[in-house]
Parts: C-alpha cells; sequence; structure tokens
C-alpha cells in the first residue's frame, strides 16, 4: 500500500492529567511531543473528565490538521470516538502514556518518543467496534471491550485492579473480578435477518476486539486464530472464568484451571446483542469504565471498518 505523507501546521493537544503515572509524567511527556512539532501553530486544552475530553475533541477538529492526543488507550479511545460522533476525519497522533498502551490509536509509546519523525507520518485507518447500551451510543473500542467489573488502573505507580463502579465514582478502590453472567444471560449474533446462539447461562468475563494478524497460526488462541486466518475482521470471547485478573495467585490460578472460552465470529452488518447480565456489571471500552449495567440492559456490538484515522511513523 502506497504511503502518502501528511503535513501538519496546525496542530490540538489533548493530554489526560489522570493517565499512567499521573499529572506531572503526563506533563512531561506532553511538554516533548510538542517539542517535536515545533513548527506548527499548537491549540492547548485542558480537558476535565471523559465528557470533557470529548467535548474539546469535537470543538478542535475543524480548525486543526490533527490532534495529538496523550495518555491511555481510553483517552485515545474517547477522542477517536467524539471524532467518529461529530463526522470529523481529523486524525490522531496518540502518545501511550497511560496504565496499558495496547490499542491501534497509538503512534509512539511515551519511552519510544524520540522515535517519532514528524515529516514521516502517514494517515492510516483504524477499525473498531461500536457499542450500544439500551439504543443509546456508547463509544468505539479499537483493542477491547470488556464486560466485567473491574479495570486496571495505576496506583502509586503499580498496575492494580479496582472495582470499575467505584472508579467511576473517583474512588480507587482495589477488588478481585467476579462472573458477570447469569443463569438467564445470553449472547446472540443477529445476522442477515437470523440470530445465532452463542452463549447461554453463566460465564465469566467477555471481550470484543477486531481481529488482527497477530492472531494467525495462534493455535493456542482457538477459534480466533481460524477467524483472523479466514479474514474475519471481529471477534468475541466469552470465558468460564474472570481472565483479567492481576489480583490472582500462580497457585490459586492452577487450582482454578481448566479455563474454557468459546469464541465467536462476526463483521460488517452482524449485531452483536448480550442480555441479562449481572446488575452492576459494567461496559469497559478500550480500558475505560463508560456505564453501569442493570440486569435488564441490552448491550449491541457492531464492526466499523474505518472508524478512525490514525498518524503513523
Amino acid at each position: 500500500m502506497e504511503r502518502t505523507q501528511f503535513n501538519i501546521r496546525n496542530l490540538g493537544v489533548i493530554a489526560n492529567p489522570e493517565a499512567g503515572a499521573g499529572t506531572t509524567f503526563i506533563e512531561k511527556i506532553t511538554a516533548k511531543a510538542i517539542e517535536k512539532f515545533s513548527y506548527c501553530d499548537i491549540i492547548h486544552s485542558n480537558p476535565v473528565g471523559r465528557k470533557g475530553t470529548m467535548l474539546l475533541a469535537a470543538q478542535i477538529a475543524p480548525i486543526v490538521d490533527a490532534i495529538l492526543v496523550v495518555g491511555g488507550d481510553g483517552t485515545m479511545s474517547d477522542v477517536a470516538y467524539s471524532l467518529f460522533a461529530s463526522g470529523a476525519t481529523t486524525p490522531i497522533l496518540g502518545i501511550g502514556a497511560g496504565s496499558t498502551n495496547a490499542g491501534p490509536l497509538i503512534t509512539s509509546k511515551a519511552k519510544d518518543i524520540d522515535n517519532l519523525i514528524p515529516n514521516e507520518l502517514f494517515i492510516r485507518e483504524v477499525p473498531g467496534i461500536l457499542a450500544d447500551l439500551n439504543g443509546e451510543h456508547k463509544g468505539l473500542g479499537f483493542n477491547d471491550i470488556v464486560l466485567g467489573d473491574t479495570i486496571l488502573t495505576t496506583l502509586k505507580g503499580k498496575v492494580v485492579q479496582v472495582s470499575a463502579q467505584e472508579f467511576m465514582n473517583g474512588k480507587k478502590i482495589s477488588a478481585p473480578p467476579s462472573r458477570v453472567g447469569t443463569v438467564n444471560s445470553n449472547v446472540i449474533i443477529e445476522r442477515k435477518g437470523t440470530i445465532k446462539l452463542i452463549h447461554r447461562g453463566e460465564f465469566g468475563q467477555m471481550f470484543a476486539s477486531p481481529l488482527e494478524e497477530r492472531y494467525q497460526g495462534k493455535g493456542l488462541a482457538g477459534g480466533t486464530s481460524l477467524a483472523s486466518a479466514l479474514c474475519l475482521p471481529a471477534g468475541i470471547a466469552i470465558s468460564n472464568e474472570p481472565l483479567i485478573n492481576y489480583s490472582i495467585e500462580q497457585d490459586e490460578f492452577l487450582e482454578m484451571e481448566p479455563i474454557t472460552t468459546k469464541t465467536a465470529s462476526f463483521r460488517e452488518g452482524d449485531e452483536v446483542v448480550i442480555r441479562e447480565l449481572k446488575e452492576g456489571t459494567c461496559l469497559n471500552i478500550d480500558g475505560n469504565p463508560v456505564s453501569i449495567l442493570e440486569n435488564n440492559s441490552i448491550v449491541r456490538l457492531r464492526y466499523i471498518p474505518s472508524a478512525a484515522r490514525v498518524l503513523k511513523n
């Protein structure tokens, strides 16, 4: 594929002071990134919270060539979703400086920022998964969407697992995950007027993600390996136990095994529908706790082929 160099004259900046190691670290990385673009006109903003981040992204998108985003996967996802919802095509220049930095919206990780070359940037279209809750759009997942009751965050310089609900209330309280599927839970895929039952009953956690080449030939990834080889663009996984669990010890995990995981694939035009999860389950999008579910909540997931534009070297 031919790469066309993308030139930036006006650069917007959005930095999340609560990402990763906190304000001092984020300010240092932001200043370092801006130095790389000293020839640009800079529009700096100071968002407050998720809603503030999305609002600012939509406001500055029409007047800049690109938006420099400093934060974790969740911050990138929020900005990308805001641009998607507003119809903007402004590309993201993502600097990964959060607790986890695994998503495709990242141009450069903070530790590698010295290797960022501004005059060799090109645009890459990135797919995502659009999540709806009870008929309302909630966000786009580019790395993964998780249905669980905990999230990962940084506390005292260490990545820990905390209650998603308490985190949304501004508190970081360490907590182990619990199973979120109930005896009444069901997961289906609606495809061309048909309904395919994927799972009914209890389960630990559920994940949805765009599929990548890294899964090909990795039989350990289960059905995801074959789906990726067949160029199916997205998949879900339903595990019998919570898999995102930083609080468990080796011996406890070995006692818990075997872990079983159901996988299923979906593509553009399909819709994954999840019903009857445990009340208090959280819809987490790229590490961001977005909404707390009630027992009658309905989550719907759709694959979006070109959900964001990202600058890459």
